[in-house]
């Protein structure tokens, strides 16, 4: 229960479900809960102009126009309480989404990163990158507001831009890793063949050390 400010007492919020202030729900919600701040910001003034005028009136010498007053106090305050739980039922709305939002865009980074383990800070950043303009695109598509072509073209084209190099830098760091792994291989037989023919077979071993280096070298050319 408010305190209704007034000669009268108090006041109860009104009965049954009033028409929002903005009731399209295409509109995105952070545009439509700014809205109605504003609406209920204006009400508040009114309510309180209300207010002032009736505390200025002399109830012995103008009984009429203090009724009229303090109509217009309930009107204002009826307009004031309509408004805010509108407000308050918005701000838990869009606390909801944000909250899923970043639920949504971690989960995402979480994925990519999934792709290449211990992938270093860029890969990180490219992650975060692609996750976040995904995550935009997607609210921006679905929020129902308008939007220019061309603004929805730039961040597309930024997203698969930071795709194209989070490929490149997947399939480098792969290639990578599979390189280091075959001179790994390579190694430990060349310590397996230097026990058997090291000694016994000394130009033997020379010559397969010398053609293994030339195949390694020239598969790196490639």
């Amino acid at each position: 229960m408010l305190d209704f400010p007034g000669r009268n007492g108090h006041a109860h919020g009104p009965a049954g479900p009033q028409p929002p202030v903005l009731s399209s729900e295409r509109l995105d919600p952070v545009y439509r809960l700014q809205q109605v701040l504003r609406a209920e910001e204006r009400a508040r003034e009114e309510w309180d102009e209300a207010s002032r005028i009736e505390a200025d009136i002399d109830p012995t010498e103008d009984p009429d126009a203090l009724e009229t007053a303090r109509k217009s106090i309930r009107n204002a305050y009826r307009r004031w309480f309509e408004i805010s739980q509108q407000a308050a039922d918005l701000s838990e709305k869009v606390r909801k989404a944000k909250l899923e939002t970043a639920a949504d865009n971690s989960q995402l980074i979480e994925s990519l990163k999934a792709q290449f383990d211990g992938g270093g800070p860029h890969y990180n950043l490219l992650c975060e990158r692609v996750a976040g303009l995904h995550t935009r695109l997607k609210a921006m598509e679905t929020s129902g507001r308008d939007f220019s072509p061309s603004e929805h073209a730039t961040l597309n084209n930024q997203l698969l831009g930071y795709i194209n190099q989070l490929q490149k830098y997947t399939e480098s760091m792969k290639s990578e890793s599979i390189s280091r792994e075959t001179r790994d291989a390579v190694e430990e037989v060349l310590r397996i063949v230097e026990r058997h023919l090291g000694t016994t077979y000394l130009e033997v071993w020379h010559i397969i050390v010398k053609d293994v280096r030339h195949a390694l070298e020239d598969g790196a050319a490639a």
